[in-house]
């Protein structure tokens, strides 16, 4: 591919989660890695569900990501174009008026349904007169307009799926402007794609039928035809697909729980493929690596536990001038040291302010302490100065005194310090604490 013109277009009527930033993700690797250019496009000619607060989230969402695009444009701000596209397929009379309502093509739809056939629109509208056409206008019914496809089946080779074949005969003429004049999907997808330039459209496997009936429109149109790329649809761990209504898979969120965005790129880019799960943290690295005839076609299974173990990795590469930038304020007594020893055990930024708080504030213990083997542990306690071989020392001499191994040795002392049942390795984080610190929480009663 030399110098590839993608593209990603998302309508604003929710929040971006991690299904729509792949999209958006494969499409900007696909520019980048043969010095392409990305385009951001926003879908937003549905003016009744687009809203202004959802396209300045798509924006700061890309742009944490690291998705910068090189141009950026509104449908709403290009209707003229779609307009001119229109006259055209109109003069070849490729669209034509139709007058039914919702209702009515809802109980065609039924019927079809009910007797087994394909609910595909009959094309009922062709066969009004022009004085038929007239009448309704005259009362003041306002036409929608369908796209005349012909019976064709369109072929064409996909990157990632290879020959992909759509039979447009069992399809209903695609509405493209609606009774209000708003204009749906496809003609300005197409319109824009051609003005654009676009060379590559990667998008998902849930628009492989609009993909076909989209070439119809790009040869109704006289254009050249883009090089298409369907990817398999992102889902959840327990295999349910994405939705703009989960808050709780919204990049937003994911932001907020302190996940690296090169964690998010990394799973989104090998999620599905046929390469390993691999941590990046730059995206200039992952363009390079990344090959699109990788991607599979058996639905991608978005895992947290991949995403957090991928986000751990990357933040226990950080150096300490940066994880201190994204602390803020609630630093407490957290310095070098404090970050060497817990950085093995982090998977996102709120952990580390939590170790901040187990360290520097009183703790609550949920479970039953052996005061009795605190006891033990506390006479043993070696007095300070202490360096790295305290912990082994004074560990040695509470086995020999209880008899203890394996976890009853440690975990209680471990429970004791930090309330927790993991963490950092003990022999660190008793030189992080000081010897007041550790005898106070062995005390405790």
């Amino acid at each position: 591919m030399n110098n590839p013109i993608t593209r990603f277009a998302p309508s604003p009527s929710g929040l971006l989660h991690v299904g729509n930033v792949r999209t958006a993700l494969l499409n900007y690797l696909v520019s980048k890695k043969d010095n392409g250019h990305f385009i951001l496009r926003i879908d937003d000619t549905d003016t009744e569900r687009s809203k202004d607060k959802f396209i300045n989230n798509i924006q700061q969402d890309l742009n944490w990501l690291g998705l910068n695009y090189d141009e950026y444009y509104q449908q709403s701000e290009r209707i003229k174009l779609y307009d001119e596209a229109f006259e055209l397929l109109k003069n070849k009379e490729l669209v034509y008026p139709c007058f039914e309502t919702p209702d009515e093509l809802d109980k065609k739809r039924k019927r079809l349904i009910a007797r087994r056939m394909p609910p595909v629109y009959d094309r009922a509208a062709l066969k009004h007169t022009k004085d038929e056409i007239d009448s309704f206008l005259e009362s003041g019914k306002k036409p929608h307009w369908r796209f005349k496809l012909s019976n064709k089946k369109i072929t064409f080779d996909d990157l990632i799926r290879g020959e992909v074949n759509v039979d447009l005969a069992a399809q209903s003429d695609p509405v493209l402007k609606r009774e209000d004049g708003d204009y749906l999907y496809n003609l300005p997808s197409v319109v824009d794609d051609i003005e654009m330039n676009i060379t590559h459209i990667i998008r998902g496997e849930d628009h492989i039928t609009n993909s076909g009936i989209q070439i119809e429109i790009f040869n109704a149109l006289d254009s050249g035809i883009p090089i298409f790329g369907h990817n398999s649809l992102l889902v959840s761990e327990s295999g349910e697909p994405f939705s703009k209504r989960n808050s709780a898979a919204s990049i937003n969120q994911l932001r907020e729980d302190g996940i690296d965005p090169n964690a998010i790129n990394s799973l989104n880019a090998s999620i599905g493929s046929s390469v390993d799960i691999e941590a990046y943290n730059s995206l200039n690295l992952l363009a390079q690596k990344f090959e699109i005839t990788s991607l599979g076609r058996a639905p991608a299974r978005y895992s947290n536990d991949q995403l957090y173990k991928l986000n751990s990795e990357l933040l226990s590469n950080y150096d300490f001038e940066k994880i201190i930038s994204l602390l803020g304020d609630d630093k407490g007594s957290f310095n070098i040291e404090f970050w060497d020893c817990i950085k093995q055990n982090i998977s996102n930024i709120s952990e580390v302010l939590e170790w901040i708080r187990v360290i520097d504030d009183p703790i609550n213990i949920n479970t039953d302490i052996d005061y009795e083997y605190l006891n033990i542990a506390q006479d043993l306690l070696p007095n300070e100065p202490w360096n790295t071989e305290t912990w082994d020392q004074w560990i040695l001499k509470i086995k020999e005194k209880t008899q203890r191994k394996g976890k009853d040795l440690f975990m209680p002392i471990r429970l004791a310090l930090t309330g927790k049942t993991k963490g950092p390795e003990l022999n660190k984080l008793i030189l992080l604490m000081g010897y007041n610190k550790v005898m106070e929480r062995l005390k405790r009663r």
